[in-house]
């Protein structure tokens, strides 16, 4: 029985990431028989006539042939001897040396029935050949040579075929991936194709329908898998390769010793606002609580609550503001539980004190799961500009007539604008983030209310003096010209 795997286990309903392997795999019932020819020839070779006294052997389009002297029997050349022993051995040494027939075959000087010959046994199950004769032929007459062949034979039908994969996103027809079916399996990587039409911040859906083509052109299907959903992401220790579509966060919280709450991963925030990502699932709508807690972990107010409405098997960015009675209640948390729907609550620590610096910069991105995450970095930031400037040499029989002292002129001056931000101080468990954010290819902050895409140079996270406090350093560069910013 024939039969489909995606990701080594379920087949549909899935979030799968850009970058990191999607293996589709095709297999067939195992066991089978492989395939085995034998070449034998007579004593009598030597005294056989052709034209020019010339022998040649070709198999699966490559050509053998003899010469006189046994110095000569290199590469696909063989020797004829007096010896039957002598020519099988030089013979066999010829056929390994063709490339087409290696790679199909194990070529082994034997015996068959006591007589000396070449074997040919397929590297693979499965009957390759209607006849020998398909891709065997040679000058030399029948009576002094002769062929034995066991055409070998696969449980699976699919063995000998072409395997189609036709790949479509949102019902469009994006491409086919084809493959020959060999053994008991073949396996294709989707991620590949699958970034060619993912997105950013959006799941985008897929299909995909598998059919064999047999050696003699008959098509059939093999079967089908329902709507997966790709987001860009990327593979990042202790998280998932493929995420169950459903209503849950669009991130990776595993990281961290086992809280009560969604993360185990410790989060902060020092802006009073939270941007946070979901997968929404078959789900059209949630509720979104929000609770202050004190030190002891007790609410400071009652709790904050509004229904929000989503679209069904998407991305939704959130951009959650903490401004509950004029913001009066955010100063004085020390945590901020946010809880969406019925998934466990997302804790937030709050960076103490409030307002101890007038300067912070929030860094976001997609994270490894495509969704948004974030750090607020208030520490020590530092701005440095170098300039790489190019220079050309004025006419110098102009020095005496120019009102500008100048031989040396500039005509191109670069300067890279990088920003070096340190953070507060915090737990081991809330270095785990710093490792999505190096691997992120999407990331961004705000001045002024203007988006401004970075790029990353360097992540560092540091233990200090104190056991296990860790303080991180970020530096960055602008991706467009510093003077516009």
């Amino acid at each position: 029985m024939n039969g489909i795997r995606y990701n080594n286990e379920s087949v549909s309903n899935l979030i799968t990431l850009t970058d990191v392997p999607n293996i589709l795999t095709i297999y067939g019932k195992e066991g089978g028989t492989y395939a085995e020819v034998y070449i034998m020839i007579q004593s009598t070779l030597k005294g056989a006539t052709t034209q020019d006294n010339q022998w040649w052997f070709e198999i699966m389009g490559e050509t053998v042939t003899n010469v006189i002297t046994p110095s000569n029997a290199i590469n696909k050349n063989f020797y004829i001897s007096d010896s039957v022993l002598s020519t099988i051995a030089s013979l066999t040494k010829a056929i390994r040396n063709c490339p087409t027939v290696a790679a199909n075959f194990l070529i082994e000087n034997t015996t068959r029935n006591g007589t000396p010959c070449v074997k040919l046994k397929a590297r693979n199950i499965g009957s390759f050949w209607t006849s020998f004769n398909d891709f065997f032929k040679t000058n030399i007459e029948s009576t002094y040579y002769s062929t034995y062949v066991i055409a070998g034979s696969a449980n699976s039908s699919l063995v000998g075929a072409k395997i189609d994969v036709d790949v479509y996103s949102d019902g469009d027809y994006v491409t086919t991936l084809e493959k020959n079916f060999y053994g008991t399996e073949t396996s294709f990587n989707l991620s590949p194709v699958l970034t060619t039409f993912a997105e950013y911040g959006k799941l985008k859906p897929y299909t995909l329908n598998v059919s064999s083509i047999m050696s003699n052109g008959e098509y059939s299907a093999v079967g089908s898998i329902d709507t997966n959903y790709i987001s860009v992401g990327y593979m990042v220790n202790q998280g998932l390769k493929f995420i169950p579509n459903g209503f849950s966060y669009a991130q990776n919280f595993s990281r961290g010793k086992e809280r009560e709450f969604a993360n185990n991963t410790l989060l902060y925030l020092y802006e009073n606002k939270v941007d946070l990502s979901l997968f929404t699932g078959n789900s059209g709508g949630y509720t979104l609580k929000i609770d202050y807690l004190d030190s002891a972990f007790k609410k400071i107010t009652p709790t904050r609550e509004r229904s929000l409405r989503c679209n069904t098997n998407s991305i939704d960015d959130l951009s959650i503001v903490l401004n509950d009675s004029g913001n009066a209640y955010f100063p004085l948390a020390f945590y901020i539980d946010i809880t969406i729907g019925g998934l466990p609550p997302v804790r937030y620590n709050v960076i103490k004190p409030i307002k101890a610096t007038e300067y912070y910069q929030r860094i976001l991105w997609r994270n490894s799961y495509g969704g948004i995450s974030f750090f607020d970095f208030t520490g020590q930031k530092t701005e440095t500009r170098d300039v790489d400037i190019s220079t050309y040499e004025k006419n110098i029989f102009g020095y005496y007539t120019d009102d500008m002292n100048e031989l040396e002129k500039v005509y191109n001056n670069e300067v890279k604008y990088t920003v070096t931000l340190k953070s507060h101080l915090f737990e081991n468990d809330g270095k785990y983030i710093f490792n999505d954010l190096l691997q992120s290819a999407n990331v961004w902050t705000e001045i002024n209310g203007e988006k401004y895409a970075i790029i990353i140079d360097s992540v560092s996270v540091d233990e200090t003096d104190q056991n296990n406090i860790y303080e991180a350093t970020v530096k960055y560069h602008y991706s467009q010209e510093p003077s516009l910013i």
